[in-house]
């Protein structure tokens, strides 16, 4: 079947009846050679205001597009990172091992400062020290420092608590603290993931990464000092 030849009639009389057109394809702008009216003096043309706002909104929506695929990169990145740090402490065989991936590999992966492991002084349920990375803490210390019914505080600065992050608590300006909820018996305990850049945690962030973290550090935990000596 032979094509008919567009006709500049049939265009004129396809964008009558899409007046909205060019609002949705602000990108064809750019090929189009517009006409400037003389409307007499002191009389202006609206017409090139409104093409000029069409290509700046234009510009605006490719601003927003890319920022939020870089948003959704960094996202995946962090995630990656997460799932290699859960691994790196999964795989752990031994307490001792799994407080060394803790606090010597998984803040490389997740460009932290310092985590910081800490559990309430238990006659019943003694907790090795592991050289000294594991900070013994006086009993009801937990609850002082996050309150009965927190289990997570985001520090954004003067974060620096010795008796948490002992030797490296100088270097250390912001921080998350997160409550390590014990079964029966278990001693009670925290995990602080600290940073030497202020406003790097703040109330107002999302704490369902921190979180997740927080309980694959409290089932590692649990499961080598649950386990049979």
């Amino acid at each position: 079947m032979e094509k008919t030849a567009l006709r500049a009639d049939d265009v004129a009389a396809y964008l009558a009846e899409h007046p909205d057109f060019f609002a949705n394809r602000p990108d064809l702008l750019d090929s189009l050679d517009m006409p400037v009216r003389e409307l007499g003096s002191g009389v202006a043309d609206m017409q090139q205001y409104v093409v000029a706002r069409l290509r700046d909104e234009r510009e605006k929506l490719r601003g927003a597009t890319s920022e939020l695929i870089n948003i959704s990169k960094s996202n995946l990145e962090t995630q990656s990172r997460i799932h290699r740090a859960v691994l790196a402490l999964l795989n752990a065989r031994g307490f001792e091992v799994f407080v060394e991936a803790l606090q010597d590999l998984v803040p490389e992966l997740l460009d932290l400062d310092a985590i910081a492991l800490c559990f309430e002084e238990s006659e019943d349920a003694p907790v090795p020290r592991c050289g000294g990375r594991v900070r013994r803490l006086t009993a009801g210390a937990v609850d002082q420092v996050l309150g009965e019914e927190n289990d997570v505080w985001l520090l954004p600065d003067n974060a620096g608590d010795e008796a948490i992050f002992g030797p490296q608590a100088d270097n250390i300006r912001s921080a998350a603290i997160v409550r390590l909820a014990p079964f029966y018996g278990d001693p009670v305990g925290l995990v602080a993931f600290g940073v030497a850049e202020p406003d790097y945690f703040s109330p107002a962030q999302a704490q369902d990464l921190i979180m997740f973290l927080a309980s694959v550090i409290e089932f590692g935990a649990r499961r080598w000092l649950t386990a049979p000596q």
